[in-house]
């Protein structure tokens, strides 16, 4: 099995073999939630119980290595935001003024959420 990101979905698909043809063929088997890692039920329905545990493993796994993406970008966001200060000193007017609004967007939404938290 092998999972393709479309969007909010994460789409799982089996590799079949092609009855008239022979050769494999990609056969989707249902979705996860992007969001939430929920299987949906089509998903379910549609695998056997060693499958659906291999999913089942396949999501506890990518649930680990997604909190660990975020911790380490938390963790390293003032060495980023250091270089990212050192880039727009550097950078020319017309390139900077294409990432600053981003860039300002995305500190504002940094501090609701600290705000929220209580952490400011």
């Amino acid at each position: 099995m092998h999972y393709r990101f479309r969007g909010n979905n994460i789409q799982v698909v089996k590799s079949q073999p092609d009855p008239a043809t022979g050769k494999a063929k990609s056969v989707p088997l249902g979705s996860i939630n992007r969001a939430t890692l929920m299987i949906s039920d089509k998903l379910r329905e549609n695998c056997s119980p060693g499958e659906l545990k291999e999913i089942e493993g396949w999501v506890k796994r990518y649930r680990k290595v997604y909190e660990l993406k975020r911790r380490h970008a938390a963790l390293t966001l003032p060495e980023q935001i250091e270089s990212a200060i050192d880039w727009f000193e550097e950078a020319s007017p017309e390139e900077a003024r294409q990432v600053a609004e981003d860039v300002l967007e995305a500190s504002l939404a940094l501090r609701r959420a600290l705000n929220r938290r209580g952490l400011l």
